[in-house]
Parts: structure tokens; sequence; C-alpha cells
């Protein structure tokens, strides 16, 4: 009773001081656990606003928000191919550069760029339509998909390094009784058979799709998930799925937190990236239900500084989006603290800026397409 009645107080104190709160709001929607407090709190100390995060957990989450329009969300920060999907929609204002002076003083990540040139080719092959994203977007992070495995199972990354893929999906080219994870996205999952059949991830057809489902249902996947995957490979409860590689990280850098090296950490779990994976960048843009235009325009560019940038991406897993700030993380190679240190050659490891990337990033196909693929997945999951 009592801990209920302290629970009670203090709830009733959070909502009373959120009311006596007459700072602006700056009202924004991310994924979960995607941005670091003490750059909103930097933010809140600057412009004076106070920063409400609600959090989506999948893309299409972000659409529906928008389009119901029931919270007028100033910033959202979903992924390229529902950015595109959303300006064919009309649901995003153009952006102002001239509230933008940040923009001019940085470089994007050769990924990024790439992957603005395929949003822009893809959707023109579409509709028709060139459309230069950069007037709409700003990338928040990029990155790559990967495979976390379990390299406590002897076999399994030589497995791997061998037959890409191949070792993912076929059980007989990886150790027998491995146990595989599929992230629970059907366009993922699609996409990670059409990189094994060696096709576009972006390609669809009645014969592709037979044969995604069967490269699916052969693989056996014991466990659908998101952020479970990456904790149960971890944990040595699963030994390779599907994720992002920020999930990867986000989990290393937890344990570089608790004490262990780099080397440590990959000698229990790891990722594999091929080099024929698909990519993405999660990007802030501005829903035309915005109140709070100029508001947002701050935002954005207060996060087009790399300061900013480097040190969001210190609790975040994900690859900085300006070279600027990639540089500042590489300077802490030579750092006197072993958590920075390590933290720097983690990104210099699996997000090398002189790679040269086979960028495929997914984009917005037809709903008839997406809905035969999300029917497939049911199919083979049931």
């Amino acid at each position: 009773m009592k801990k209920i009645l302290a629970f009670a107080l203090m709830l009733t104190a959070a909502v009373v001081l959120a009311a006596c709160d007459s700072r602006p709001v700056l009202r924004i929607l991310n994924w979960g656990e995607y941005i670091n407090d003490a750059v909103v709190d930097r933010f809140e100390e600057e412009f004076g606003y106070r920063v409400i995060v609600d959090v989506a957990d999948s893309n299409e989450a972000f659409y529906s928000k928008i389009k119901s329009g029931t919270t007028a969300y100033d910033i959202v920060i979903p992924s390229d191919y529902m950015i595109e999907k959303m300006q064919e929609e009309n649901m995003l204002i153009e952006l102002d550069y001239s509230l933008l002076p940040n923009r001019d003083n940085v470089t994007y990540m050769s990924g990024v760029d790439q992957i603005f040139d395929s949003m822009t080719a893809t959707t023109l092959t579409r509709t028709s339509e060139s459309v230069d994203f950069t007037k709409y977007a700003v990338p928040y992070f990029w990155g790559t998909f990967g495979i976390i495995y379990n390299n406590r199972i002897a076999g399994l990354e030589t497995a791997l390094e061998t037959h890409g893929w191949g070792a993912y999906f076929d059980p007989s080219k990886a150790p027998a009784g491995v146990r595989r994870g599929m992230y629970d996205v059907p366009q993922f999952a699609y996409a990670a058979a059409m990189l094994y059949l060696d096709q576009n991830v972006n390609a669809f057809s009645q014969s592709l799709l037979d044969q995604a489902e069967d490269a699916i249902d052969q693989a056996n996947f014991v466990e659908w998930g998101d952020d479970s995957l990456k904790r149960n490979v971890e944990a040595g409860n699963l030994d390779m799925a599907l994720v992002y590689t920020g999930d990867y990280l986000d989990r290393l850098y937890i344990q570089l937190d608790e004490g262990k090296t780099l080397s440590e950490v990959q000698a229990e779990f790891n990722i594999y990236v091929p080099e024929d994976t698909f990519v993405f960048a999660d990007m802030m843009v501005i829903p035309n239900t915005s109140k709070n235009v100029d508001r947002a325009h701050e935002f954005i560019n207060f996060m087009l500084d790399p300061e900013n940038v480097a040190l969001n991406a210190e609790v975040v897993g994900y690859a900085a989006a300006l070279v600027e700030a990639y540089d500042l993380i590489m300077e802490n190679l030579t750092s006197d603290d072993e958590w920075y240190k390590n933290w720097a050659l983690a990104n210099q490891t699996y997000y090398n800026k002189n790679a040269v990337l086979s960028v495929a990033p997914l984009t917005a196909l037809n709903p008839s397409d997406i809905d035969k693929i999300n029917t497939m997945i049911d199919n083979v999951r049931s």
C-alpha cells in the first residue's frame, strides 16, 4: 500500500510539474532508445523548449500516427522507404534551408548520398517523377543490416564468412543444430531472401515470392522478433539472426560499459555484414500536421552540428550521417579512456567510411505486393 501511495504521489507530482512548465513544446516521434538524453537536455537548455519524445515501433506505425493526425508531431524520424511513401501522399513539408545554416558546413557520409540517389531512382521508376528527397529529409542515423551470430558455436563464423547468406538460409551450410531468428518485418525477411537468391531486394513477382517462401521455410526460423534477437544471441539462447548492425553495437556498448574489451565481446558474439546487404537511413522530416515548423527547423539544424551528432551516437549504435561527426568519433582512437577508444574502434570496424558499399536501400513497394509478402510470411510462420 505504501509503494502504491508513493507511486501515486510521484505521478501526481510529475503531472503538476508538466502542467506548470510553460516552455514552448517541440513534439518528436522517434524510435525507442534512439536519442541521447544529454542531446535533448542540451537542446532544451539552448533554445528554452520542452521536448516531448513519443515512440513508434515500426515504419508503419509512423505512417499511421501521422496519417491519423491525432497528435500534431513537429518532427518524425522514419526510414527511407516510408519517407518515399509519405512524400508521395503529400504528408511532408518541404524544408526551408535558409533555416538550416549548419547544412552548409557538413558533408553526408557517402552511404547516405547513395541512399538519397537510390530513393530518387526508385521513385522515378515507380512514379515517373524525379524527387529530390534532400528537400524533405535530413539524415539522422544510417546503417547496414547484418547477421548477428553466437561466436561460441564452433565453425559458425567460418560458415558465414564462406557462404554468407547461404549459411543463414541453408542449414547444410552451417554447423548442425544452429538456431536461427528473423527480424519480424515481412519486407526485411523478403529482402534477405532476395539476397540469398541473388536478386534485387526490391524486385517482386509471383515467382520470386514463391522462391522466397521456400528459402524462408527451409531456414526454419525459431524466433521472429526485434530487440529480443540481439539479446538472445548475446545470451547464447539463439545462434544467428538478421538485425540492424546498430542492434549489435547497442549490446556491444553495454558490454563495454561493463568493462569488457571489443575483442572479448567479439569472441562471444559478433556480427557478419555481407558485402551484398541492404541498408537504411532514418531521417528527420516535418509532417504537414506540424504546428511548430520553425521550432522543427531549429532542432534539425541543431542535429546538423557534428558535436551533437557525435554525442547522440555515444548511446545509439548506428552510424553517424555526417563525415565531420564520424571524424570526431575517430579522434577517440587515441583516447586514454578505454570505453571511448573501443567505441571509436567499433565504429571504424563496422562503419568504416572508406568502405565500398553495395548499397541497396528498401523502397516503397506497391501496397498489393506488400500484402502478398505479408500473407506469405504469415503462411510460413503458421
